[in-house]
C-alpha cells in the first residue's frame, strides 16, 4: 500500500471514530489522538520531507505513529502514577530558575566580561605559557585550486595561485568564477591539513608530506587539476602562534575570572536593591529599619 493511501486511510479511520466530538485542530488534519493529544498528518509529512535517508516511507509512518502513541500513552500512565502535580511544578520551577540564571549568567560572561580581557594580557598570558600550546596537527595558510586538466591559461593561474601580487590576485578571482571546480582562499586563516585532505585526491598523510616539503604543492587525478600554495606552516609539536592560540587564551582567562565577576554582578544587585528598597527584612511580623 502506497504512503497517500496509507495517510489517507488513518484519517478516514480518525474520523469515523472521531463523530460527535467537535475539536479544533487549527486546520491540521489529524492522524491519530489520545485524548486531547494528536499526531498530524502534516507533521509526518515535514518529517518525511526533511530526512532524505528514509527509503520506506510507509514502514517508516507506521513506525513513527506506533512510537508517537508509545510515548503519550506511557506520559499519560506516568501522569497518573508519579508524585502529585505540586511535586512536579515545584521542580519545574526550580528547573526555570536555574535554566534562567544559567542563562543570563553565560550572557553576561559573554558581553561583559569577554571585554576585560584586554589584548596585554593575552598576550603576557601567552609568553608566559607557550608551553600550554603545542601544535597536535600540522595546519596551514594559503589557498587551494581544483580545476579541469581541460582547463584553460593552466600556466597562468600556476604563476597567479604563487604571487602576492594584488592585480595577479584579481586575475585568479576573476578565473575562479568561470573554471574552478573548487576554490579556498585562507592566506589569513590557519587551517587543518586533516580538513583540507578529504577535498583533494590524496590521503592526510601524503598531502602533509607534500606541504610540508614545498611553498607551491600540484598533483592531479583522471580528471583535474589541484594547485595548493602554502603561505604558512605549522609542524605538529611546535608551538602555536599567538593568532592561533588567542582564542584559546581568551576562554581561560574568563573561566578563570567567572566565578568572580560573577559574585560580583550579585553583589552589586544586592545593593542596589537594598538602596531602592525592593528587599524588606521582616522580625517577628514587623519591618527592621
Amino acid at each position: 500500500m502506497k504512503l497517500k493511501q496509507i495517510l489517507l486511510l488513518l484519517v478516514a479511520m480518525f474520523v469515523w471514530t472521531s463523530c460527535g466530538n467537535k475539536i479544533d485542530h487549527g486546520g491540521k488534519t489529524p492522524l491519530v489522538g489520545v485524548g486531547e493529544d494528536f499526531l498530524y498528518q502534516e507533521d509526518v509529512e515535514q518529517m518525511l520531507a526533511s530526512d532524505r535517508m528514509i527509503k520506506d516511507s510507509a514502514e517508516f509512518v507506521k513506525k513513527y505513529i506506533e512510537h508517537w502513541l508509545e510515548d503519550i500513552l506511557l506520559y499519560n500512565q506516568a501522569k497518573r502514577n508519579v508524585a502529585s502535580s505540586k511535586d512536579i511544578i515545584r521542580l519545574i520551577d526550580n528547573y526555570k530558575k536555574s535554566l534562567l540564571l544559567n542563562i543570563y549568567q553565560e550572557r553576561l560572561v559573554t558581553q561583559q566580561l569577554d571585554k576585560e580581557i584586554l589584548p596585554g594580557e593575552i598576550e603576557a598570558f601567552y609568553e608566559s605559557n607557550k608551553s600550554m600550546f603545542k601544535m597536535e596537527e600540522p595546519m596551514i595558510k594559503g589557498l587551494l585550486l581544483k580545476v579541469s586538466k581541460k582547463a584553460p591559461k593552466l600556466d597562468a593561474v600556476r604563476r597567479w595561485c604563487k604571487s602576492s601580487d594584488p592585480e595577479e590576485l584579481e586575475k585568479l578571482e576573476k578565473y575562479t568564477l568561470t573554471n574552478a571546480q573548487a576554490y579556498e582562499y585562507f592566506y589569513d586563516t590557519w587551517t587543518s591539513v586533516s580538513v583540507i585532505a578529504p577535498k583533494v585526491s590524496l590521503g592526510e598523510d601524503e598531502l602533509h608530506r607534500k606541504v610540508s616539503e614545498k611553498k607551491m604543492v600540484e598533483f592531479s587525478d583522471s580528471a583535474s587539476v589541484y594547485l595548493i600554495n602554502v603561505t604558512d606552516y605549522l609542524p605538529v609539536g611546535g608551538f602555536k602562534p599567538l593568532d592561533l592560540a588567542e582564542n584559546e587564551i581568551k576562554e581561560l582567562l574568563v573561566n578563570s575570572r567567572k566565578a568572580e565577576f560573577l559574585q560580583r554582578v550579585k553583589r552589586d544587585i544586592y545593593d542596589k536593591a537594598l538602596k531602592s528598597g525592593d528587599v524588606i527584612f521582616y522580625n517577628n511580623g514587623q519591618t527592621s529599619e
